[in-house]
């Protein structure tokens, strides 16, 4: 164990600053980070890729408790298709805290018409101008999410 591993026993940090100034983190349940994912509009995308992995900023639409996207032909369709398995997170604050939502899910494209404008996917607004006619659904396996706000 290096010194820097081992606790102050002064009740500070180590960073010079006390563990009563430290931030609350609260742990949100399901509904609540569906909430704040409704809320927002722009999040990344963690895919695998062959040497690792990529983030990608990308628009996203929350709708029955799933997350839709759109996207250009490109590597990131070719990648999502041999390796579906994400991680996608969004972030915001509001007047008293950030909050931060993690989602790790499987990417399905969406393969019907019907199924594209149910999602409401279609009129999703794009970073790039562009032809983004490939329409993806994120099915949740896990989703969390924190709360943190300073301490009062």
């Amino acid at each position: 164990m290096t010194a820097s591993a081992v606790p102050p026993q002064d009740g500070s940090t180590g960073d010079g600053s006390s563990a009563g100034d430290r931030p609350v983190t609260t742990e949100l349940d399901d509904a609540e980070c569906w909430r704040l994912l409704g809320r927002e509009g722009i999040g990344r995308l963690a895919i695998s890729v062959a040497d690792g992995v990529d983030i990608f900023p990308l628009n996203y639409l929350s709708s029955r408790s799933r997350l839709y996207f759109r996207s250009a032909p490109g590597t990131k369709i070719v990648e999502l298709m041999q390796n579906p398995r994400v991680a996608f997170e969004a972030d915001g604050r509001t007047m008293l805290a950030r909050w931060s939502v993690v989602v790790r899910g499987i990417v399905r494209r969406l393969g019907s018409e019907p199924e594209i404008l149910r999602s409401g996917v279609e009129e999703l607004a794009t970073w790039e101008p562009g032809g983004k006619f490939n329409y993806f659904e994120i099915e949740p396996e896990q989703i969390t999410g924190r709360f943190i706000r300073p301490r009062d």
